[in-house]
Protein backbone atom coordinates (compact mmCIF):
# COMPACT_ATOMS: atom_id res chain seq x y z
CA UNK A 1 0.00 0.00 0.00
CA UNK A 2 1.43 3.64 -1.12
CA UNK A 3 1.68 6.38 1.19
CA UNK A 4 -1.02 8.24 -0.65
CA UNK A 5 -3.34 5.71 -0.04
CA UNK A 6 -3.11 4.73 3.21
CA UNK A 7 -3.78 8.55 4.07
CA UNK A 8 -6.54 8.25 2.40
CA UNK A 9 -7.78 4.72 3.91
CA UNK A 10 -7.04 5.99 7.35
CA UNK A 11 -8.29 9.22 9.41
CA UNK A 12 -6.02 12.43 10.22
CA UNK A 13 -3.57 12.21 12.73
CA UNK A 14 -3.48 14.92 14.86
CA UNK A 15 0.33 16.90 15.38
CA UNK A 16 1.79 14.26 13.14
CA UNK A 17 4.05 16.19 10.62
CA UNK A 18 5.77 15.50 7.42
CA UNK A 19 8.68 16.46 5.34
CA UNK A 20 9.47 16.81 1.53
CA UNK A 21 12.18 17.10 -0.69
CA UNK A 22 11.90 17.93 -4.40
CA UNK A 23 14.56 17.18 -7.03
CA UNK A 24 15.71 20.45 -9.73
CA UNK A 25 12.71 19.85 -11.79
CA UNK A 26 9.91 20.30 -8.71
CA UNK A 27 9.43 16.58 -8.66
CA UNK A 28 8.81 15.07 -5.36
CA UNK A 29 11.48 12.67 -4.29
CA UNK A 30 11.33 11.86 -0.14
CA UNK A 31 9.06 12.42 2.01
CA UNK A 32 9.42 12.06 6.11
CA UNK A 33 7.65 11.98 9.21
CA UNK A 34 8.89 13.58 11.48
CA UNK A 35 8.12 12.34 15.25
CA UNK A 36 9.16 15.34 17.30
CA UNK A 37 7.98 18.31 15.44
CA UNK A 38 8.32 20.45 18.19
CA UNK A 39 11.87 19.37 18.78
CA UNK A 40 12.52 19.46 15.06
CA UNK A 41 11.13 23.14 14.42
CA UNK A 42 14.00 24.52 16.68
CA UNK A 43 16.59 23.11 14.65
CA UNK A 44 18.19 25.08 12.57
CA UNK A 45 17.98 22.77 9.19
CA UNK A 46 14.30 22.65 9.55
CA UNK A 47 12.31 22.50 6.62
CA UNK A 48 8.83 22.98 6.11
CA UNK A 49 6.38 20.89 7.96
CA UNK A 50 2.81 19.36 6.53
CA UNK A 51 0.10 18.11 8.21
CA UNK A 52 -1.49 14.80 6.84
CA UNK A 53 -4.06 16.74 4.92
CA UNK A 54 -1.59 19.24 2.70
CA UNK A 55 0.41 15.86 2.46
CA UNK A 56 -2.35 13.98 0.79
CA UNK A 57 -3.09 17.34 -1.60
CA UNK A 58 0.89 17.72 -2.14
CA UNK A 59 0.94 13.42 -2.91
CA UNK A 60 -2.76 14.01 -5.15
CA UNK A 61 -1.14 15.94 -7.25
CA UNK A 62 1.88 15.03 -7.29
CA UNK A 63 0.05 11.49 -8.79
CA UNK A 64 -1.82 13.57 -11.47
CA UNK A 65 1.29 15.14 -12.91
CA UNK A 66 3.03 11.72 -13.11
CA UNK A 67 0.08 9.93 -15.11
CA UNK A 68 -0.70 13.49 -17.19
CA UNK A 69 3.04 12.96 -18.39
CA UNK A 70 3.11 9.48 -18.91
Amino acid sequence: MTLRAHLKKQKTVRGRRWTIKKDANGSLTHVKMIFKPDEYEKSKKSKTMYGDKDLLKILDKHYEEKTNNS
